[in-house]
């Protein structure tokens, strides 16, 4: 009959991990990710982003319709808002005389070009933003609108709008 060799337990040091600290470590873990997580989860730059591309497209939009009308278009930019307007009509052509601007830009789904901002999303600087009967930048106040990190950028001379 064979001998056989004598049964030998493992050393304690050996059998892995105690519960105590599994424990602790995914304690630890979970308090990192409390407060790491949302740093990595905000949706501000994308609302940041998705607002200045509103906004940018609301001032090609007032561009083009002062293109086409022949009659000046602006958008008026607040802080956390924007709306587009036009000059009254008279007859066939627009009236120079009116003041104030009360015919709203309507957009190719009919309805007002106007939004407000997501929250935590605000644009500077705020003023009106007019296009001329050619497309230029007639008055406003700066070439560059920032929302966020994003830049918005307007060619006085040709009413070009880009974001950067």
């Amino acid at each position: 009959m064979p001998r056989t060799a004598p049964y030998r337990a493992q050393p304690a040091s050996s059998a892995g991990y105690t519960l105590v600290e599994l424990v602790v470590v995914m304690a630890i873990a979970g308090v990192l990710a409390a407060f790491i997580a949302p740093r990595f989860w905000t949706q501000q730059t994308f609302s940041d982003r998705g607002y200045a591309d509103e906004v940018a497209a609301a001032l090609r939009f007032a561009q083009k319709a002062a293109v086409i009308t022949g009659c000046p278009a602006r958008l008026t930019l607040t802080a956390t808002s924007y709306s587009g307007a036009q000059q009254a009509a008279a007859g066939n052509t627009c009236n120079p005389a009116d003041a104030t601007w009360a015919t709203p830009l309507i957009g190719a789904d009919g309805a007002a070009i106007q939004n407000t901002a997501p929250s935590g999303s605000s644009s500077s600087p705020t003023g009106v933003f007019q296009f001329d009967s050619q497309g230029k930048l007639s008055s406003s106040p700066a070439t560059t609108v920032t929302v966020g990190s994003r830049t918005i950028t307007i060619v006085a001379a040709t009413g070009l709008v880009q974001v950067q």
